[in-house]
């Protein structure tokens, strides 16, 4: 049997097998949008902290003040309340903080008076305590230089690295993608391995006198495939879903496909150790969150010390997310240089394939 041959027989025998598993295959596409969702949480919530405000007083300089807590950018969601709801809903959890605009507030702002600004703030979480913290100096700042006051001597001259800013949002839901190139397609990869050995079906590969890369490369080729449908559908979410466009979509097309094949190659030497499915897919779900956070999934690991850094480097969806963020927002989110990024990927994948091979080469033993 020509190779040709071999790896089109293989292949349709994996198809026919996941065809069996339909209600699988949709919800492992579900998975990879729900796995979208859930890292878009990390950017909503805490965002916008409920913050009450108070205006005692009305005036023209009120009003631009509260434009200006309004502006800080990812704080705090003010709203309006009279003095008793605001702390009754303090102390009952509902609100972050309260802040108050005393009367007479512009009128002394007029007069060049310096007026200060009551904030209460249940400091129950102190990141959101210091998410309030920080921006309403900021706003305080941003308020002065608006209207050119006298007391504000010094301004900021600010000089962007990069020319386009990004959002946390848009920058989390590209790094999913990572996440769900390495669950999605790990697990797909892991089953059509593990599958061999759970069906005995393993010893044949092994006295077969058919060449056991092609057979491999056929069922993974399936698993590819499968995964990469799952992952089109998440960007097609990303695009039009959250409004996120790549900078340059071939070239994301291309690093996505790349990723989702190197974890397919991944998982199909995780199956091949573990030999059981029901082993390998926990073990995927329950690395995926670890591997994710330490990976500058959610910002660059080189803002979080030198040590986490370091530890990063231990995960595959750290090189994936440097690629993404890179072919997405043309962003370099890792020291490293993308192609280097991309060479680790792809040395990983050379490696597990490697692996796999020399556990399907040795047949049944276990």
């Amino acid at each position: 049997m020509s190779a040709w041959r071999l790896f089109r027989a293989s292949a349709a025998l994996e198809a026919a097998q996941l065809r069996r598993a339909r209600g699988f295959v949709i919800l492992t596409a579900l998975a990879a949008v729900n796995f979208l969702a859930m890292v878009s949480l990390f950017g909503l919530t805490g965002a916008y902290a409920p913050v009450a405000l108070i205006n005692l007083d009305g005036g023209p300089y009120a009003r631009g003040f509260i434009e200006a807590l309004n502006g800080a950018h990812h704080s705090f969601a003010l709203k309006y309340m009279d003095s008793t709801a605001a702390r009754k809903a303090l102390h009952s959890g509902r609100l972050v903080g309260i802040i108050t605009i005393p009367p007479g507030f512009s009128r002394s702002i007029e007069s060049g008076t310096t007026v200060p600004i009551d904030i209460r703030i249940d400091n129950v979480n102190i990141d959101l305590t210091n998410d309030v913290q920080r921006a309403l100096p900021a706003a305080i700042v941003a308020f002065g230089h608006r209207n050119n006051f006298p007391g504000v001597r010094v301004i900021m001259a600010e000089h962007d690295v990069i020319p386009h800013d990004t959002g946390y949002i848009p920058y989390l839901v590209v790094s999913a993608l990572a996440l769900d190139a390495m669950v999605i397609a790990g697990i797909l990869g892991a089953m059509a391995t593990a599958r061999e050995w759970e069906r005995r079906t393993v010893k044949f590969l092994r006295l077969s006198p058919a060449s056991a890369s092609v057979v491999l490369a056929g069922k993974l080729t399936v698993a590819f495939a499968v995964a990469a449908t799952a992952l089109g559908i998440t960007l097609l979410a990303i695009v039009f879903g959250y409004g996120v466009v790549p900078v340059d979509p071939w070239t994301t097309v291309f690093a996505l496909a790349a990723c989702v094949a190197i974890f397919t190659c991944m998982g199909a030497w995780l199956g091949a150790v573990l030999k059981r499915t029901l082993a390998a897919v926990p073990l995927m779900f329950g690395l995926a969150m670890p591997l994710y956070v330490d990976s500058g999934a959610l910002e660059p690991t080189r803002f979080d010390g030198e040590k986490i850094w370091l530890i990063a480097h231990l995960s595959p969806v750290y090189y994936a997310v440097g690629v993404l963020e890179w072919s997405f927002h043309e962003l370099r989110v890792t020291p490293e240089p993308v192609y280097v990024d991309m060479l680790v990927l792809l040395a990983i994948a050379l490696v597990a394939a490697t692996l796999t091979l020399g556990s399907l080469a040795r047949g049944g033993r276990r």
